[in-house]
């Protein structure tokens, strides 16, 4: 060989075996064109090491509006469960049941769509297929749980040939599986829009789009308050002979509205098919669990911190608005029956001042965090365990309010943590999801400049076995959202049996008194986890 072909590296890799193929760069996160999002437009090979770190866009605000505007949809549609659930004429023990839908499909249905989007290989790209599918079966599944009646007068008509024969029985049973439907549809779309949030913005956009669908929710939380309130009999005959008809057809256009936005404003770009895709079913699930056990230590301490979070919260988002009215009817007694509508109205109203101070909080909150970020008080995780103080402060004062108008004053200033928790352990996450994105891109950047190409042809088959493994082990963003996302669910089943222990634990030991201690001592004990959670939030482990 002449000098001139030994300083020639392609004729050195024409003594070896020839490629069957070309060599796959893409990006493991995100299925979206790296041109538009996280380079400068060359293909990844050719880029220089200098330009792939401050040549970055990021996202325009409008860009980030239309990423984030569909958990306003997913919100909306939550609120619209809620009412629908307190109006059913069914037993306690069924509305138990019925509620274990939320843990159950978040358990569930979340990590499960996480893992399956995470490796779609659709030409509409790995996130929107399932926004599609998942959005329409929750619109049906609205409209079974609002016409709940006249299905169950339908079936009644078919089976026994009277509308009225069991007609009752059957509304519930399409009540209860519609409502399960929903929920586990639902979640699969909440799954899938945060994934598509962690997607696209770059490692420096993750705090600012997170920032966007915490108000996106809040905002989309007083909307649904607003709408749930208005007498759309009076105003909006033509929606409904209902209220439930009415806000249910409301939360369907909204819903309908807001994924569009998101599906059309986002393009996603095809992720290339490999040749280990086509694996069984029971791969999904090793691979669930292979991320539950080995999570990384920056998403595990997260984990743990949320964990003690969210039960503290489960105790304030079931029964705070009880208490308010709880309140409310032992301080106004009344010879006659108890004034439930004005006890309810008072629950409501404090709700709305929570839901109002949320949307405020998640304005101002983050925008000063963006604008004093090198103060150590304005770290996210600083403002992380401050409302978590804040948390446990307020529903440990529970014990002691014995006003409406101070219980109102405690969930008004619930909003600030709930715009926070809403905001930052998805930021965190999104963080360290775009870290190891941009770290793996700079891995195989420097790998392509760097090494000399024989070496390439001088591995061993077992080095590169092992490097397609570690490949293998790395997580995407659906896969982290599930299990992250199982850190909030299972405090909801562990709250639940505490919380059946302390009521009756109150009623064993003041059995003529009213039920306002009971419901104060479960929100003491969400404010004693929240102050665990706090502690825990402090050996939160950053990548930057």
């Amino acid at each position: 060989m002449t000098d001139a072909d030994q300083k020639t590296p392609l004729l050195q890799q024409q003594q070896h075996k020839p490629p069957v193929s070309r060599p796959k760069y893409r990006r493991r996160r995100s299925s979206f064109d790296p041109s538009t999002y996280h380079s400068t437009g060359q293909s990844l090979p050719y880029v220089k090491p200098s330009q792939l770190e401050t040549t970055d866009p990021g996202l325009g605000l409008l860009q980030i509006l239309g990423l984030t505007i569909c958990m306003a949809g997913v919100q909306f549609t939550c609120i619209y469960g809620t009412p629908y659930l307190l109006s059913l004429d069914i037993s306690k023990e069924l509305t138990a049941l019925v509620w274990l839908a939320g843990p159950l499909s978040g358990l569930l249905v979340q990590p499960l769509i996480g893992a399956l989007s995470d490796k779609c290989t659709s030409r509409f790209g790995k996130r929107r297929p399932f926004i599609i599918v998942a959005g329409i079966l929750t619109c049906f599944s609205m409209l079974g749980v609002a016409y709940a009646k006249e299905i169950g007068q339908f079936a009644s008509r078919i089976v026994h040939g009277d509308p009225d024969t069991a007609a009752h029985t059957n509304a519930i049973i399409v009540a209860v599986v519609s409502f399960y439907f929903m929920d586990f549809t639902l979640n699969g779309v909440q799954a899938i829009c945060r994934a598509l949030i962690l997607d696209i913005p770059p490692l420096w956009q993750q705090e600012l789009a997170n920032a966007w669908s915490a108000r996106m929710s809040n905002a989309a939380q007083v909307i649904g308050y607003f709408v749930g309130f208005i007498d759309l009999v009076k105003y909006a005959p033509w929606l409904g002979d209902s209220q439930m008809k009415g806000f249910c057809i409301v939360a369907i256009v909204v819903f309908i509205i807001t994924l569009g936005i998101t599906c059309l404003t986002v393009h996603e770009k095809p992720v290339e098919r490999e040749d280990d895709q086509d694996l069984s079913w029971y791969h999904t699930l090793a691979y669930i669990w292979r991320a539950f056990t080995t999570l990384p230590k920056e998403v595990q301490t997260l984990c743990n911190t949320q964990f003690f979070a969210w039960m503290g919260w489960f105790p304030f988002l079931f029964y705070s608005t009880q208490w308010v009215s709880d309140i409310y009817f032992a301080t106004h007694p009344s010879d006659d029956n108890r004034n439930w509508t004005e006890g309810t109205r008072a629950g409501s109203f404090a709700l709305l001042c929570y839901s109002i101070c949320s949307v405020i909080a998640g304005v101002v909150i983050p925008a000063a965090a963006a604008r004093f970020e090198k103060a150590r008080f304005f770290r996210l995780d600083t403002i992380y365990t401050t409302s978590l103080l804040i948390s446990a402060a307020a529903l440990l004062s529970a014990w002691f309010i014995r006003s409406v108008s101070a219980a109102t004053i405690i969930l008004t200033v619930m909003g600030i943590p709930w715009a926070i928790v809403l905001w930052i352990p998805f930021s965190l996450v999104g963080e360290y999801v775009s870290f190891e994105d941009e770290r793996r891109q700079k891995l195989l950047l420097n790998e392509t400049v760097n090494t000399p190409s024989s070496s390439s042809s001088s591995e061993s088959p077992r080095q590169l076995e092992e490097d397609q493994q570690k490949q293998k082990e790395e997580f995407d963003a659906g896969m982290i959202l599930g299990v992250h996302n199982i850190y909030i669910v299972l405090p909801q089943f562990v709250t639940s049996a505490i919380a059946g222990f302390i009521f009756a634990a109150a009623d064993a030991t003041t059995p003529n008194s009213d039920e306002v201690s009971g419901v104060a001592s479960v929100l003491a004990f969400g404010g004693l986890m929240s102050l665990v959670a706090a502690g825990f939030s402090r050996f939160i482990l950053r990548v930057k």
